[in-house]
């Protein structure tokens, strides 16, 4: 197992992407806190978990009030003795267009995808430099990268989370904390608005040809979180295929060939 003796804090774990990336860990031999700001959907996932074999427990935190990101924190070292891995995976989506944006709406995207993040980050690597090292990983978004209609608080917010993962890993790293971000493209989950023809225009622009699944992105926390990932800091891992990597054109048939 690849994360056995592990400890793990996920947020946001009551949903797909987070419920994933938990179930994941404790397979591999982790112990994992599951936070969610809805209490039931985090207690699912452990259900789920342990029904497997696994280990998890269950807290409620909200990630938009600072008190809750050290606590969440406290309380994964509490029960498992240390805190080894944290996935900042709390978000919220919003699309709307940036004239339309109310000040407390734009304020409420960025207090959770962006100060929730750092936040919970900033309490987990406090933990991690003094036990000797830690792995943090910050779920992005390829939104963060690219101009997208109706993405202006979400988008922002998560090109700053990416960056946060830059500047904490260039201070960190010396001190065993390594911090990355998986940079998700067009996945299947519950946060997705996307109506039939946004979603067919997506994919006429995946080179992979279809969106992608939670359980591809699971698969990067899991590479990012593991032993096999000991010199990875400061890295975007794009999960997209191919999707930030074309160009205008990039089927055969467009180019003659």
């Amino acid at each position: 197992m690849r994360l056995q003796s592990k400890t793990a804090l996920v947020t946001g774990a009551g949903g797909g992407l987070g419920g994933a990336i938990a179930r994941r860990y404790a397979a591999e031999g982790a112990s994992v806190l599951c936070s969610d700001l809805d209490l039931a959907k985090a207690e699912a996932t452990v259900a789920d978990i342990q029904a497997k074999g696994g280990t998890a427990e269950a807290m409620r935190a909200d990630v938009s009030v600072a008190a809750d990101c050290e606590a969440q924190v406290a309380e994964t070292v509490a029960r498992f003795g240390r805190i080894d891995i944290a996935v900042n995976n709390a978000g919220v989506a919003m699309h709307k267009l940036a004239l339309d944006m109310t000040p407390e709406e734009w304020e409420r995207v960025l207090r959770i995808n962006l100060t929730g993040s750092f936040l919970t980050a900033q309490a987990a690597a406090r933990r991690m430099v003094d036990q000797g090292g830690g792995r943090i990983i910050q779920i992005g978004s390829i939104s963060g990268q690219r101009g997208n209609m109706g993405g202006i608080a979400y988008g922002a917010s998560k090109a700053a989370v990416m960056h946060v993962c830059k500047v904490m890993a260039v201070e960190l790293s010396s001190k065993g904390v390594m911090i990355n971000a998986i940079a998700p493209g067009p996945i299947e989950t519950g946060l997705s608005n996307h109506g039939p023809s946004r979603k067919q225009g997506y994919i006429d622009r995946i080179p992979a040809g279809a969106y992608g699944t939670i359980s591809s992105v699971a698969g990067a926390a899991l590479f990012l979180a593991s032993d096999e990932c000991e010199w990875t800091t400061g890295a975007i891992l794009n999960v997209d295929g191919g999707y930030g990597a074309a160009g205008l054109a990039y089927d055969p048939a467009e180019v003659g060939g």
